[in-house]
């Protein structure tokens, strides 16, 4: 099977919690510390430092190094932003797998798979709602025929 890569839609999604995220920290720490300029504004300095790198760096590199595929009988993580890291779980150790959508998901389209297995769980982030059945479905069918 080919390798899949999360959607443009994720990459999007993730940005825009960053926003709201961002907001309501700048907007809390403005109430909590208006009364001292040094520490407000450089509180609003490092919310902005972060929120820069959360949406320039971090999520873009997130969505292009996350894939997943099937190969030999094992569904295969591949992830990590500043490391590499390779799950690999054998789809005969898999005991049920959940699918999860969120309100701001669905306007997008997407779901987030969760596979419980012997031993771990997997997640996977923001996939097509379509995908997201589609895997749910596969490992159903491969449980029953045993």
């Amino acid at each position: 099977m080919k390798k899949n890569t999360l959607p443009r839609r994720a990459l999007f999604l993730w940005q825009i919690r960053a926003c709201v995220v961002t907001f309501l920290a700048a907007f809390l720490l403005t109430l909590l510390l208006s009364d001292f300029p040094f520490w407000h504004r450089l509180s609003l300095i490092l919310i902005g430092v972060l929120f820069l790198f959360f949406f320039c760096v971090y999520y873009p590199l997130k969505r292009i190094k996350f894939t997943f595929f099937l190969h030999d009988g094992n569904l295969i993580l591949d992830c990590g932003v500043f490391y590499n890291r390779r799950r690999v779980v054998p789809l005969d150790n898999i005991q049920y797998v959940t699918t999860l959508r969120t309100p701001d998901m669905l306007p997008f389209g997407l779901a987030s798979v969760m596979v419980h297995s012997v031993g771990t769980s997997l997640y996977l982030p923001c996939l097509f709602f379509a995908d997201a059945q589609n895997l749910q479905e596969y490992c159903a069918r491969r449980k029953k025929r045993g």
